[in-house]
């Protein structure tokens, strides 16, 4: 027998707090595709999936031990 896991997902509010971007920008990523970051839609309801948001940011990681890093606020 088949076990269900539960998918966490993540609302467009909780994604753009987690990335540091707007909601627009999350909006503006999903309608031209210019963003690797996979969403879900249920209905008319746009959700994210948990992993999905874990594997974009771990996509975009960046090691430069010769140079500084600046963080974007």
């Amino acid at each position: 027998m088949k076990v269900a896991t539960q998918t966490k997902l993540l609302s467009p509010q909780e994604v753009a707090e987690q990335l540091g971007v707007t909601l627009n920008t999350l909006a503006v990523w999903r309608c031209h595709g210019s963003s690797s970051l996979s969403y879900v839609k249920i209905g008319r309801c746009v959700r994210y999936r948990a992993e999905d948001v874990e594997a974009f940011i771990n996509a975009h990681r960046f090691y430069h031990a010769d140079k500084p890093v600046n963080a974007c606020d």
